[in-house]
């Protein structure tokens, strides 16, 4: 079952935004059940889905004060948030689980791999934009292992962004290295 929602039409943005907000908390199951056809096709977590299903609860209330039919919201999220979702499901597919990808490495476990020379390096680089070969080089100089999150607040821009970025970069310089 759903929650419902305020009937005021005199909500400010910021009262908009929270009920928003509250719904949305309150219907996850629903969110979940709308996206599932999509979810393993989109780029991101659960976070990301329940801030896209704010923005389409946001545009929804907008939407059902602007008809004058409250009672239509949830007609109206659910084809907000379906095409959103689809818009979402149209960039590439995640890997959920590396265990069913067989992930190359040395027949031997003892015999030691060396770090690839920095011309090497320069040289498979030369594949990606410029944009990518700075996001690439700082990803090489990182004493641990990068996050998307970390690489989006790096570089100012999304973590759907990043995502793309890095596997993109990967996509291009694998294509070189063959």
């Amino acid at each position: 079952m759903t929650c419902s929602l305020p009937t005021d039409q005199q909500l400010s943005r910021q009262e908009t935004w929270s009920t928003a907000l509250r719904w949305v908390s309150s219907n996850k199951s629903l969110i979940r059940q709308i996206a599932s056809p999509y979810i393993k096709f989109m780029v991101g977590d659960y976070e990301d889905l329940y801030q896209e299903a704010a923005i389409a609860s946001v545009k929804a209330l907008i939407t059902s004060k602007k008809k004058e039919s409250p009672e239509r919201f949830i007609p109206f999220f659910r084809v907000i948030f379906k095409t959103s979702c689809i818009k979402l499901a149209s960039g590439i597919q995640t890997v959920h689980c590396l265990e069913d990808y067989l992930l190359p490495c040395s027949e031997d476990p003892n015999e030691e791999t060396s770090e690839p020379e920095e011309i090497e390096i320069e040289q498979a680089l030369q594949a990606v934009s410029k944009r990518q070969r700075e996001i690439c080089r700082w990803l090489l100089h990182q004493s641990t292992p990068a996050s998307t999150p970390d690489i989006a607040r790096e570089f100012n821009i999304s973590r759907r962004h990043a995502c793309r970025v890095v596997s993109e970069s990967i996509q291009k310089i694998e294509g070189t290295i063959r």
